[in-house]
């Protein structure tokens, strides 16, 4: 068990799964996770019990990030560092985890697997400077999944964790200014050639307009002397 108010840095292995079961590479991420005694729910508790259908399971409750399906938490790819925080109800919880999983599916459904913390634990920290560009992750949105030793899919049952999956987080990134040198940003290009063209171009229209301008004016002044 983790002891009361100890706090413990764990470099594991995140593995990518295809379809949340074949590993198909690794990463070497550094986790940070932290369990504290005073007020934790999952402490205290056996690690097996049976107990009749009437008790629920215990959901858990997120506390950072904040689930938000409008909005969802966004994160820089190489630099953020995610820091997931949460707890369950004290009186629902029944079974003390053998130790919890936080993974991360992305679009198309490949699991990464960021920590395997103890079931004591009540947050982790995922630094996604330390994914290797060998197994880059995608931009796009990503399920959190976080579950006991049962996993993702384990059946609901009286006083267990339930598998969480509520959690939905953006992950972007930025790309390196491009000048643009094609006729949409460039004026004389509409012309032809540079700017010696458009002089060319323009400048006997302005003298056709200039002569007009001036013969209407001679002639209004005849009108009227």
């Amino acid at each position: 068990m983790t002891p009361s108010n100890s706090h413990a840095i764990i470099n594991t292995a995140v593995t990518t799964r295809d379809s949340g079961s074949n590993p198909i590479n690794s990463n070497n991420g550094s986790i940070s996770t932290h369990a504290s005694g005073n007020g934790n729910p999952f402490e205290g508790k056996p690690t097996y019990a049976s107990y009749n259908n009437d008790i629920p399971p215990a959901y858990l409750t997120w506390k950072k990030p904040i689930p938000n399906q409008t909005f969802p938490p966004l994160f820089k790819i190489g630099v953020s560092n995610i820091t997931f925080e949460w707890t369950v109800d004290p009186d629902m919880l029944k079974i003390q985890p053998e130790n919890i999983t936080v993974a991360l599916a992305n679009p198309q459904k490949q699991t990464y697997t960021a920590t395997i913390v103890p079931g004591s634990a009540t947050s982790a920290k995922w630094n996604l400077a330390n994914i290797p560009s060998s197994s880059p992750l995608m931009m796009g949105y990503y399920t959190v999944w976080v579950y006991d030793q049962r996993g993702p899919k384990a059946f609901p049952s009286p006083g267990w964790l339930m598998p969480d999956s509520r959690l939905v987080v953006a992950m972007y990134n930025t790309e390196a200014y491009v000048g643009r040198s094609d006729s949409m940003f460039c004026p004389t290009c509409y012309l032809g050639a540079d700017a010696t063209s458009f002089h060319e171009n323009v400048l006997p229209w302005g003298i056709t307009l200039g002569i007009a301008l001036c013969t209407s004016a001679i002639m209004m002044l005849f009108m009227i002397y």
